[in-house]
C-alpha cells in the first residue's frame, strides 16, 4: 500500500509485511537494522508458506499453532534471527506438510544443522587461506578530584576479514598472554 512498512509510536518501532489479509510485525524498543529485521519477516512468511501452503491463512495458523512455535524456537533465540533455512528446518521440524525425503540420521544432524550454510555461494576460491581477526578493546574511567573512581568501562569487539576456500573448520583461541 501506500503506508511506510515502519510505524514509529513513542519509542517503539513497529516494522511490518502483509501476506494476504495477514500483518507480520515486529516490535523493537532499540536502534535495529530494519533490513535484518523485514529480511527476518520475508524468511518467516517463505518458512510458513514452505510448511502450511502458499496461500495459508488465518485459520491454517490457528490450525497449526504447535508448528509455528516450533518455528519460532529455531529460527530466532533472544531476538536474534538463526536458522531460517528450510532444508535444514525439515530435518527436525516434521509437524507440517513438509517431510523429509530420506530420514536424516540423527547422529550427524548437529553437524547438518551448523554445516547447512545457504548464504554462502559455492565455488568461492581463494589463493591462499587467510584469516585476519583484530580484538579492539577501550578502557574509560572517570575519577574524581580526590582519586575516587566515579565510573569505569571495558568494551570491546572482535573483528574478522577471512579469506577460506570452501568450508575448512577453523578453531581460534584467544588467552591473555
Amino acid at each position: 500500500g501506500t503506508q511506510a512498512p515502519v510505524k514509529r509510536i513513542e519509542n517503539c518501532s513497529f516494522l511490518y509485511t502483509r501476506h494476504l489479509n495477514m500483518y507480520f510485525v515486529a516490535l523493537t524498543r532499540s536502534n535495529v537494522n530494519p533490513a535484518l529485521v523485514f529480511e527476518y519477516l520475508f524468511q518467516k512468511i517463505r518458512i510458513l508458506k514452505a510448511y502450511l501452503g502458499e496461500e495459508f491463512d488465518e485459520n491454517s495458523m490457528r490450525n497449526n499453532m504447535t508448528l509455528i512455535y516450533e518455528l519460532m524456537d529455531e529460527t530466532m533465540d533472544f531476538g536474534y534471527p538463526q536458522n531460517c533455512a528450510v532444508d535444514v528446518l525439515r530435518l527436525y521440524i516434521n509437524l507440517g506438510n513438509i517431510r523429509p525425503q530420506d530420514e536424516p540420521d540423527t547422529s550427524q544432524l548437529t553437524s547438518q544443522i551448523t554445516g547447512a550454510i545457504d548464504w554462502r555461494r559455492e565455488g568461492i576460491r581463494h589463493k591462499k587461506n587467510e584469516v585476519y581477526i583484530d580484538v579492539l578493546e577501550s578502557v574509560n574511567l572517570l575519577m574524581s578530584t580526590t582519586g575516587d573512581i566515579l565510573r569505569n568501562e571495558v568494551t570491546g569487539q572482535v573483528q574478522m576479514n577471512t579469506k577460506l576456500t570452501g568450508m575448512p573448520e577453523c578453531k581460534f583461541e584467544l588467552n591473555d598472554k
